[in-house]
């Protein structure tokens, strides 16, 4: 059974990138660690590499780094994304800058991170890649919460689903698993992106969000980072082209 021994993982300053990096570093992975900014810190066998996971010229010096690093790249994990700085409640306010911006982040993203990586997956005959959607694919009720531009981030998610069904169907023969995982509520500690527009809602709002979970907690990013972990484990071989949702039974 192959183990995974070389990853790269995108937006791995954020809350799902750190406890990714490390639960992987933990378990001997060597790893490239890239996202906008570099992490305050990092554990052994993660090396940090600033790029825009979105630009195209920026993917190819990802690409190239990591066959320095590593030779070939045995998995994907492709947290990168979000819904942007512009808040933008409906569909009227919804400018298309807006839409391709976080399409870009989401969407373009993962199609040129995968467009880089996978064919090496192919020739070594062996692969993981890991997308992450969330369980705003399905769309939100309600007012606006935590989320930006809530339309396009819910149809850039959605995207990630089929996006990753077609290409697990499509490299399936040569060894290669493409899963998606959902994260629902995910808040981290104060000072943090989500946990702060969270803290900043009404507390009605912050009420009824809770209120849907029906685990009656928001879940933590360790926990989106061990589901991560498995789909990339051999005990995972088998399983292809899903989406799991880490959400406490909310969607």
């Amino acid at each position: 059974m192959r183990e995974v021994k070389s990853v790269v993982v995108t937006g791995a300053s954020g809350m799902i990138g750190t406890a990714t990096t490390r639960l992987l570093a933990g378990k001997g992975c060597a790893i490239l660690a890239v996202d906008l900014v570099a992490p305050s810190s990092a554990p052994q066998g993660v090396t940090t590499f600033i790029a825009d996971a979105a630009d195209p010229k920026q993917v190819e010096a990802i690409a190239a780094r990591a066959g320095q690093l590593f030779g070939s790249v045995d998995a994907l994990v492709h947290v990168a994304g979000g819904a942007g700085p512009i808040c933008a409640p409906d569909l009227e306010t919804t400018e298309l800058s807006t839409w391709e911006h976080v399409m870009a982040l989401n969407v373009t993203s993962t199609f040129l991170l995968c467009h880089a990586l996978v064919p090496a997956m192919r020739r070594q005959g062996f692969g993981r890649v890991v997308t992450l959607s969330s369980i705003l694919a399905r769309g939100e009720k309600g007012p606006p919460t935590t989320v930006t531009a809530r339309l396009p981030y819910a149809a850039a998610k959605a995207a990630l689903i089929g996006f990753s069904a077609q290409l697990a169907k499509d490299c399936a023969a040569d060894g290669i698993t493409v899963n998606t995982v959902a994260p629902g509520l995910i808040l981290g500690e104060p000072g943090t992106r989500i946990r702060d527009r969270f803290d900043a809602l009404p507390q009605g709002d912050r009420s009824r969000m809770l209120g849907a979970i029906p685990s009656g907690r928001p879940g933590t990013a360790e926990e989106v980072a061990a589901t991560v972990a498995f789909l990339l484990s051999g005990e995972a071989g088998y399983i292809n082209g899903a989406t799991i949702a880490v959400d406490g039974a909310a969607s």
